[in-house]
């Protein structure tokens, strides 16, 4: 998706105090050029072009601000203004209203509507000072995770301070603004919302929203914003908290169907070494259980069978060093679809994430290919796990995934005898040439690619046959799902 240039403005139209209040300067200016003449013959000439003059500039100042307000209130809010003057639309009608009593006072030559005008600017000027007064000493503060997982909901904690003495502050609503490269152009603006019904003086409350994106990436939250409207809900004041927190969130994670495990039980069993380990590393005799329809009738325990009078087998448990390591090729080509690659990455961190659980080895390899070929090796489970995870949350497809230098950094970094290498590549006939080449160049017999690597071919059908998502749905639905349901707290 396409990156927005720093610094470039996008049309995003907004209705601010400032921008309204700019047009109404315009149009009466328009409209003092046009009546007071009449009134007093001495206005015309210099002082009505004047007014003209002075009317097209605040039309002008007020339309750009309508279109590009809210980002000038961004570069506003960065440059350090963090207060902002909203007009609702029951605020734009009480001035509407306003404006006609106004221009009913000066064509009709009458003092009652002038009167009118009066009378109703007053509570304008106090709601806003009123509003003023309650947001002076608010102060906000985020609670977010810095991690999460696409297609699963989480939750993000708005705690609101007052720090007035005497003053309680009513009906507060923070918006808290999502980012992200990731969302789509129509869920640019959206915002998690919590609205604080009573704050008293010197208290603090918290309230919570929940977010959940369908699309792994990284993504911010912020800047903050705290409005009210209380008491009249004609004006609407807002102040900025510039306090971001980056959110890395996660390819989600599969299950791996019985047909991804028979195959490997069967590459395991074929390339077992013909020499017996010795120490930790034994099959070591667990429990005698029944038997099953898939176990090897060699291991039918018969004292125990003649005994219960049915098939006993003995169950080994396995203490083995780990002998999966996994390559991600993301290769950009024209046709494999994002859908696929998205698949294949969760298929790789699905695959690491079990491998991690069920094995007992002392270390684990990740090798994604990129632009760069990266490299994620850990000796301890739950380090491997979140650097897995971290990258995969934001690596890219790139036309420079070079499979050779893939190969080749992996054998030249880790001592590869008997393990096995899991690759998930859309290019299975690529990969296969890059690993003879790579095979050649060792000049050993010691280390067979070939023969150690099992190829899963990165389309959405070959990957369904091993692999599931738990909600494969959700592959399907918008960038940002289900952004920031309102709470309400008092």
């Amino acid at each position: 998706m396409p990156k927005t240039e720093p610094g470039r403005l996008r049309p995003s139209f907004s209705l601010t105090a400032g921008a309204l209040t700019q047009l109404l300067a315009s149009f009466a200016c328009f409209l003092g050029a046009a009546v007071l003449p009449y009134t007093f013959p001495e206005l015309q000439g210099q002082s009505q072009t004047l007014l003209v003059i002075l009317g097209c500039i605040m039309l002008v100042l007020g339309i750009l601000n309508v279109i590009f307000g809210r980002q000038l209130g961004r570069l506003l809010s960065r440059a350090g203004k963090r207060s902002r003057v909203v007009v609702p639309r029951e605020g734009i009608a009480y001035l509407g209203i306003m404006l006609v009593l106004a221009v009913g006072a000066l064509l009709g030559h009458r003092n009652m509507p002038l009167l009118l005008f009066g009378m109703m600017a007053g509570p304008f000027v106090m709601n806003g000072w009123i509003v003023y007064a309650m947001l002076k000493g608010v102060s906000l503060k985020r609670h977010a995770p810095r991690r999460a997982v696409a297609g699963e909901f989480f939750g993000v904690e708005i705690e609101v301070s007052n720090g007035k003495r005497i003053m309680t502050s009513h009906m507060l609503e923070v918006r808290d603004r999502i980012n992200g490269d990731a969302l789509g152009k129509s869920h640019r603006d959206e915002e998690g919302s919590v609205t604080f019904v009573r704050l008293p003086a010197g208290e603090q409350r918290v309230g919570r929203y929940q977010l959940r994106f369908s699309k792994r990436g990284l993504y911010s939250l912020g800047p903050m914003r705290v409005s009210s409207r209380f008491p009249l809900g004609i004006g609407e004041r807002g102040q900025l908290f510039p306090d971001v927190t980056e959110l890395l969130v996660h390819p989600p994670i599969g299950r791996l169907l019985p047909t991804w495990t028979r195959r490997q039980k069967e590459l395991t069993e074929s390339n077992r070494r013909v020499k017996g380990r010795q120490g930790l590393f034994d099959d070591e005799f667990d429990c005698i259980r029944e038997f099953r329809s898939d176990d090897n009738p060699r291991s039918i325990h018969w004292r125990s069978t003649a005994r219960r009078g049915q098939l006993m087998v003995r169950e080994f448990q396995q203490h083995r060093q780990a002998d999966s390591l996994v390559i991600l090729d993301l290769p950009e080509l024209a046709d494999w679809s994002t859908e696929a690659s998205e698949m294949a990455i969760s298929l790789a961190a699905t695959v690491c994430i079990e491998q991690t659980r069920s094995s007992s080895g002392n270390h684990n390899l990740l090798a994604i290919v990129t632009r760069d070929v990266q490299l994620i090796c850990s000796r301890t489970p739950s380090g491997f796990r979140e650097e897995t995870m971290d990258a995969l949350a934001v690596c890219n497809r790139s036309a420079k995934a070079d499979l050779v230098a893939a190969f080749s950094k992996v054998v030249a970094e880790h001592n590869l005898h008997d393990e096995r290498i899991i690759l998930i590549t859309p290019r299975p006939a690529a990969a296969a040439l890059a690993m003879q080449q790579v095979t050649q160049a060792l000049h050993t017999d010691s280390v067979n690619l070939a023969a150690q690597t099992t190829i899963v071919e990165a389309t959405c059908d070959t990957m369904e046959e091993v692999f599931q998502l738990a909600d494969t749905s959700s592959r399907r639905q918008t960038h940002l799902s289900a952004a920031a349901s309102q709470e309400v707290t008092s």
